[in-house]
């Protein structure tokens, strides 16, 4: 008899092997000497368009409830998908997220990749501007600490 896997797990082995196949792809495009700005920009590209594609989705869902509560929805949405851990903090003009896990960090750390060829924190940026962009161009975030560049955390503020 076939076993069947629940949604969850399935999801978490689909997450494992994207997040493997970019950072090996990475990590081989930097073996090949491939130039840095270059991979850069490709990775920051195509966060853009994920992050577009995403919000663009996900409008529709939050349409009526405000920009506030679509900014939160669509974050936490977005942090499951990629499988990262965190706590969300309501502050004055939006909110503050701190990061505590991440597989993206974790599997460029397990590869050996030198910090300055670890494309998570551009490519979370790329991706998380384009979505809220995409949903409402007045939201803004921004990273203030990075796991990759020594923090023990990311932190990232959003702004409604």
């Amino acid at each position: 008899m076939e076993q069947i896997l629940p949604i969850e797990q399935v999801a978490e082995h689909r997450l494992n092997i994207m997040v493997n196949a970019f950072s090996l792809f990475v990590k081989n495009l930097m073996e090949e000497g491939v130039d840095l700005e270059k991979v850069k920009r490709a990775s920051d590209r195509a966060w853009q368009i994920l992050g577009q594609k995403a919000g663009e989705q996900m409008k529709p869902l939050f349409a009526e409830s405000g920009k506030d509560v679509a900014a939160k929805q669509a974050g936490m949405i977005a942090r499951q998908v990629h499988g990262m851990e965190s706590e969300m903090q309501e502050t004055e003009s939006g909110h503050r997220t701190e990061f505590t896990q991440c597989p993206w960090h974790t599997a460029n750390q397990a590869l050996g990749i030198p910090e300055d060829w670890r494309m998570c924190v551009s490519g979370h940026a790329s991706f998380t501007e384009q979505m809220f962009k995409a949903m409402y161009p007045e939201i803004t975030a921004e990273l203030k600490k990075t796991m990759p560049g020594g923090d023990s955390i990311c932190e990232e503020f959003v702004t409604y």
